[in-house]
C-alpha cells in the first residue's frame, strides 16, 4: 500500500546536468522516506520524477560571471520566491544540487531558519574558490560529494562529506545501445559533438563546433556529426546560431539539419556508438571516458568571464577526465580554439591509432576508482539524518 506525503523537502538544481542528478536522487529518497513530498527548482526530468515545481531549471541556466551579472536581478527574484515558500510551508530538510553561486547564498538563508541543509555533489572550490570552505562548513549539515580525490581535502578543512560514489558511472553501465536503435546510420563513422546544456554554452560553443565540423569532413567526407540536445533546450536556441531558416523535420528519433545531424537528450547514448566527440568541458567528459569514446575538449566563454577565471583556477586542468587521473589525458582547448587542429585530433582518436589506444587505457584505469550507487546512498544518509533528528 502507497504512503500519502505528509511532509515536504525542497530540492534545488540550477542547470540540466543537476536535473537529471536530483530526479534520480528523487527517487531513491521516496524508498526510504515515502511520506515526504519533493518541491524546488526543478526541468523536466525532476519533474517527472514528482518535484513540484517552484521555479524552472531554465531561469538559472546561465554560465560565466558577466553572463550571470546581467541575469542577477531574475536570479534574486528566485531566490525570494523559494524563500517565500520556505517561510509558509517550512520544509523538512533541502537538498541543494551543485550549482554554487545560487545555492550557497540560497543555504545561507535555510540555514539561518533553521532548516536542514544538504548538499549533493560537492562544488569544486579544490579549484577556484578555497576562501569558501567556511560557508560549506557554517551553512551545510553534510556534503555528499561524487569524485573520490575530493574527500581527503574536503575533511582536511572541517567539512561533513562523504562520497558518496559517481552517479555517472552508475548512468553509464545501464546503457546498451546501437547507432541504428538512436536512427542513425550506422554504416557511418559517427562523431558525437557536445556544446554542453546552457543556452550561453550553445551560443559561445556550438559555432565553434560548426567549424570543427568543416575542417573534419575535409579528412572524413562521410563523417556524420551528431549533436544531443539538453532536455529543456529549445530548438529556437539552437536555430539562432545556426542562422538557418525553416523547421527541421524533427521526429522521435534522430534528425538531419544545417549539417548536422540531432538528438533530443541522448548524450551518453551518443557517446557509446561515437568513434570520437568533441565535448564542452563538464560532466559530459566523464561520462564519455566512462563510455569508452576518445574525446577532445574544448570549452569558451566571454572574454572577461575567462579573464576572471584564469586568475581564481588553480588547477592546471578544467576537465573532469584529467582531474580525477592528475595528468593530461585529454588535450583540452581553452578560449583560443583552432577548428583545424581539434578536428586533426579528433580524426586521429576515431582511428587505431597510438593517441585512441593510449586514452583507452587510461580511460580503463579511472574506471576502477569510481563506485556505484551514489543516488542510493546519499538517501540512505539523509535518512539517517533526519530520522535522527527525530528520536
Amino acid at each position: 500500500m502507497s504512503i500519502k506525503p505528509t511532509k515536504s523537502y525542497l530540492i534545488s538544481a540550477g542547470e540540466f546536468s543537476g536535473d537529471l542528478l536530483a530526479a534520480e536522487l528523487v527517487h531513491s529518497i521516496r524508498d526510504v522516506l515515502p511520506d515526504y513530498l519533493p518541491f524546488g527548482i526543478a526541468g523536466e526530468t525532476m519533474q517527472l520524477a514528482g518535484v513540484q515545481p517552484l521555479a524552472d531549471i531554465r531561469d538559472l541556466s546561465v554560465m560565466g560571471i558577466l553572463e550571470v551579472a546581467r541575469r542577477i536581478n531574475d536570479i534574486r527574484m528566485i531566490e525570494s520566491r523559494i524563500l517565500a515558500w520556505v517561510d509558509r510551508e517550512r520544509p523538512e530538510f533541502a537538498i541543494l544540487v551543485d550549482f554554487p553561486g545560487f545555492h550557497f547564498r540560497l543555504a545561507e538563508q535555510l540555514h539561518l531558519r533553521g532548516i536542514k541543509v544538504f548538499q549533493y555533489v560537492a562544488p569544486k572550490i579544490w579549484a577556484w574558490g578555497k576562501d569558501r570552505v567556511s560557508q560549506l562548513r557554517e551553512h551545510f549539515d553534510a556534503v555528499f560529494g561524487v569524485l573520490p580525490f575530493e574527500e581527503e581535502f574536503f575533511l582536511r578543512q572541517g567539512v561533513p562529506y562523504s562520497y558518496v560514489g559517481s552517479p555517472h558511472f552508475d548512468r553509464v553501465s545501464k546503457i546498451s545501445v546501437s547507432a541504428e536503435t538512436l536512427g542513425l546510420p550506422g554504416e557511418k563513422p559517427i562523431f558525437a559533438f557536445l556544446p554542453g546544456s546552457r543556452p550561453s554554452e550553445i551560443q559561445k560553443i556550438l559555432p565553434t563546433m560548426m567549424e570543427i565540423r568543416r575542417e573534419l569532413l575535409k579528412v572524413c567526407s562521410e563523417a556524420v556529426c551528431v549533436v544531443p540536445l539538453a532536455t529543456g533546450l529549445r530548438w529556437q536556441d539552437i536555430q539562432d546560431v545556426l542562422g538557418e531558416t525553416g523547421a527541421p523535420a524533427e521526429c522521435s528519433l534522430a534528425w538531419e539539419f544545417a549539417g548536422f545531424w540531432w538528438l533530443r537528450g541522448g548524450s551518453i547514448e551518443l557517446m557509446k556508438v561515437a568513434r570520437s566527440a568533441v565535448v564542452a568541458s563538464g560532466t559530459a567528459t566523464l561520462e564519455c571516458a566512462l563510455a569508452g569514446t576518445p574525446m577532445v575538449v574544448i570549452y569558451a566563454m566571454s572574454d572577461l568571464s575567462y579573464l576572471i577565471a584564469k586568475r581564481a583556477i588553480t588547477v592546471p586542468w578544467i576537465s573532469l577526465v584529467n582531474l580525477l587521473m592528475n595528468s593530461k589525458v585529454v588535450n583540452e582547448h581553452i578560449q583560443s580554439i583552432d577548428p583545424k587542429t581539434v578536428a586533426k585530433e579528433l580524426w586521429e582518436l576515431s582511428q587505431d591509432s597510438p593517441a585512441r589506444r593510449r586514452m583507452l587505457q587510461d580511460f580503463d584505469a579511472l574506471t576502477t576508482g569510481l563506485e556505484p550507487g551514489a543516488a542510493q546512498r546519499t538517501a540512505a544518509l539523509i535518512a539517517e539524518n533526519i530520522r535522527r533528528r527525530d528520536i
